[in-house]
C-alpha cells in the first residue's frame, strides 16, 4: 500500500513539474513579443537585412467552428532564392501564447548565419499560427489542443497551397497530387505545443511530408482517439505511415527535448513504444532522439534543436 502511495505521488509530481515547465517557457514567450509590425497585404516584403534574406507575409482564409477568419503566414525567404528554381521548405510552428512573428523575427538571425556558413542548404521557412485570432491565445495552454489539431488536420492544406502557389518548390500543382509527389522536400516542425502539432501532422499528412521535427513536446492524439497509454497513442502515430504503405525509408522523424526538460519524460515512452512496437517500421535512422544536454524548456534550447534538427533535413 506504502510503495502504491509512493508510485502515486511520483507520478503526480511529474505531471505538475511538466505543466509548469511548458506553462513557464510559454508564458515567458508570450510576455516577451517581439512587437513586430507585419502588414496584412498578401504578400508583403516585412523584414530584411543588408544580405537580402527576407520575411515575407502571406494571407489566407480559414473557417474554424462555422467561422471564417483572415490569417497571416510568414514566410522566411533567402537571399539565393531565386523565382524559377525549386527551393525545399520548412514549416515551423509555435508554442502556447507565442506568435508566428515572435518566432520568425527570433529564428531568422539563426537561419540567415547557418546558411551563409554552409551548415545548411538554403531552403524557404513558413511561420504559421494555429490561433484563429490573438483572442484564442488563453493562460491554459491545454485548450491550444484543439486548434493543433484543426490545424494539423484541416488548415496546414490551406497554407501549404498560398504559400507554395506563390514560391517556388518542387511541387508542380498546389493539389493533393502535387504535394504527394513533392513530399520528400517538406518539413514540419515544431517546439512545445508546436511540437504536439507536430506529431499530428505526421498522423494527418503523412503523404504531404517527408521531415518531421516535433520539439519539447509528446503527442497528444489520445486526446481526440481516445488512445491514452504510450502504446495505444504509438499505433495512433504509424497509422497514416501504414495506410500509405510507407517504408523504413519513406520518412524521417528528428524529436528533440532538453535534457533538463520535464517534457522529455512524456516524449521517451512514446518514442520507446514507437521502436520496440512497430520496430517493422521504425528504426534508429528515421526516428532520431536527441537531448540538448542541459537545456530546458526556453528560447535557447528551442534555437539549439532547430539547429540540430535543419542538419538532417533534406
Amino acid at each position: 500500500m506504502k510503495r502504491t502511495l509512493i508510485f502515486s505521488l511520483t507520478g503526480l509530481l511529474l505531471v505538475v513539474l511538466v505543466t509548469i515547465l511548458y506553462l513557464n517557457f510559454e508564458s515567458n514567450e508570450a510576455n516577451n513579443s517581439t512587437g513586430l509590425n507585419v502588414s496584412s497585404s498578401s504578400r508583403t516584403n516585412s523584414l530584411s537585412n543588408e544580405q537580402g534574406s527576407r520575411i515575407d507575409s502571406m494571407t489566407y482564409t480559414t473557417t474554424y467552428d462555422g467561422k471564417e477568419y483572415n490569417k497571416e503566414a510568414l514566410v522566411y525567404v533567402p537571399d539565393s532564392y531565386e523565382t524559377g528554381k525549386p527551393m525545399n521548405i520548412l514549416y515551423l510552428m509555435h508554442g502556447s501564447g507565442m506568435s508566428a512573428e515572435q518566432v520568425a523575427a527570433d529564428i531568422k538571425p539563426l537561419l540567415d548565419e547557418l546558411i551563409a556558413n554552409g551548415d545548411i542548404e538554403p531552403l524557404l521557412v513558413v511561420f504559421p499560427t494555429y490561433y484563429p485570432d490573438r483572442s484564442f491565445v488563453v493562460s491554459n495552454y491545454s485548450a491550444d489542443y484543439p486548434l493543433n489539431h484543426y490545424f494539423a488536420e484541416t488548415e496546414v492544406l490551406e497554407v501549404m497551397k498560398t504559400v507554395e502557389s506563390q514560391y517556388t518548390t518542387f511541387t508542380e500543382t498546389t493539389d493533393e497530387t502535387g504535394f504527394t509527389a513533392s513530399r520528400s522536400h517538406r518539413a514540419f516542425g515544431g517546439y512545445s505545443m508546436g511540437g504536439i502539432t507536430t506529431w499530428d501532422v505526421l498522423v494527418e499528412q503523412s503523404d504531404k511530408f517527408f521531415y518531421y521535427m516535433p520539439m519539447a513536446g509528446d503527442s497528444w492524439i489520445g486526446q481526440v482517439t481516445g488512445r491514452n497509454s504510450d502504446e495505444a497513442i504509438a499505433e495512433t502515430l504509424v497509422s497514416g505511415l501504414q495506410e500509405n504503405n510507407y517504408g523504413q525509408n519513406d520518412f524521417q522523424i528528428i524529436a528533440m527535448v532538453g535534457g533538463s526538460d520535464g517534457t522529455k519524460y512524456s516524449m521517451i515512452p512514446q518514442i520507446e513504444a514507437l521502436r520496440s512496437n512497430h520496430s517493422d517500421l521504425i528504426t534508429d535512422d528515421n526516428l532520431i532522439y536527441w537531448e540538448n544536454n542541459g537545456g530546458g524548456h526556453n528560447q535557447e534550447s528551442f534555437e539549439l534543436e532547430i539547429e540540430h534538427g535543419l542538419t538532417y533535413l533534406f
